[in-house]
């Protein structure tokens, strides 16, 4: 009986999607004035998971029905000021597994401002989610994140200056993981010069303060300072580069502090109008939630290839490997020894362009984490079929 209740909320999303858009012009929205026009949009997923508690052994699957509602408000103020809003939420029904059941809530406000040589945007992202917070992470938690900062841009000639505040806050819903309940406060500066036609090169300098609430855990200061290069390389390629260092100093006297190598690359390159490659890569210590180990070194590499066979059917290919390195010994069992994970995806699928408003897209992805400890070690495969309709 519930699975047929399930299968007609379904049902039901999918026909208002369809009766809704009739009355609409897709991709323009509602207007609701000269200066406001409200964009709704919808998604349905249906996944197969055939493992997904991540386990090592005794792995169980499930079907999973992700239903996505959302909208976007844009509203002109003037002609130099535009204010954003975006809700949506993910509603993931478990046909076999109602425990696994959550609604995730999103919402965002920006508001741009344009001036001659000035640019400011104010933001703040909220989200009350139900998910795994890394790929460190096994267990859904809910949790809320919240994200509120500014960002100012001032461009003279051929020379730019960026400063920045973000204020982030995480709070975990369950006593397992209260301990790492925090807020980050993160400056930003960044120095750029317009040294080719096509590219700037950088300059940039970032302090993060992160204060637990627990004492239980260590607060920590890092500083990094990074140089680096934004535009075209090349005709055809378009690229974010910084690398530097990275310095975390830990507050409590017995906490390693983490002073690494650190870069930031990301890289799209079109070999002509029907392929593409997007490539990304990642080395930076993270916050972390494992035992006594205050952070772990993430270094990922990621890439996508894109190619249209037909001017409405596209087909992707996508990779990931990714080593988490923990920096003190944990015992598992009967072995000590300091963590390391190796953590990997690979996925292909076709995207079509049904209307202009209607994109369908079948993935599937196989994900291997393989660890020093066995016991947290498991793969994973998923089938997503995923409807979407924006207005």
């Amino acid at each position: 009986m519930e699975k047929m209740y399930r299968i007609i909320v379904v049902v039901s999303f999918l026909s208002t999607i369809l009766v809704f858009n009739s009355s609409l012009f897709a991709g323009e929205g509602i207007p609701l004035g000269e200066d406001k026009r409200l964009r709704p949009y919808g998604e349905v997923k249906l996944q197969y998971d055939d493992n997904i508690f991540l386990s090592s052994d005794n792995e169980e699957s499930d079907f999973i029905v992700i239903l996505t509602p959302g909208a976007e408000l844009e509203w002109g103020l003037n002609e130099n000021a535009l204010l954003t809003f975006d809700y949506h939420s993910d509603i993931s029904m478990f046909m076999d597994n109602s425990s696994q059941d959550g609604t995730n809530h999103y919402l965002s406000g920006i508001l741009d401002l344009e001036f001659h040589d000035l640019s400011v945007s104010v933001y703040d992202r909220f989200a009350r989610v139900f998910e795994r917070p890394s790929t460190e992470d096994t267990d859904r938690v809910k949790r809320k994140d919240n994200r509120i900062g500014i960002k100012t841009k001032l461009e003279k000639e051929r020379f730019g200056i960026e400063l920045g505040y973000e204020n982030f806050h995480r709070d975990y819903e369950g006593a397992d993981y209260n301990p790492y309940d925090r807020t980050e406060h993160i400056y930003s500066a960044m120095l750029t010069h317009q040294t080719f036609e096509k590219t700037k090169l950088l300059l940039e300098y970032d302090f993060t303060d992160i204060v637990y609430d627990d004492d239980t855990r260590s607060d920590a200061k890092y500083y990094q300072l990074l140089v680096g290069a934004i535009g075209e390389l090349t005709p055809k390629t378009e690229a974010t580069i910084k690398t530097g260092m990275q310095w975390g100093d830990y507050q409590q006297g017995d906490d390693p502090d983490s002073d690494e190598w650190v870069v930031y690359g990301d890289l799209v390159h079109k070999f002509s109008e029907k392929d593409s490659v997007k490539l990304s890569g990642r080395r930076l210590a993270h916050e972390s939630t494992y035992d006594v180990n205050n952070y772990y070194l993430m270094e990922n590499v990621s890439a996508t290839f894109s190619h249209f066979f037909t001017p409405k059917l596209l087909g992707f290919v996508t990779g990931l490997y990714q080593i988490n390195s923990y920096p003190r010994e944990t015992t598992e069992g009967i072995e000590t020894k300091k963590r390391e994970d190796n953590y990997s995806s690979l996925g292909a699928g076709l995207r079509y362009y049904m209307r202009k408003w209607l994109t369908l897209t079948l993935q599937a992805e196989h994900i291997v984490r393989d660890s020093n400890f066995d016991s947290f070690d498991y793969d994973q495969n998923l089938i997503t079929l995923t409807a979407r309709a924006e207005f």
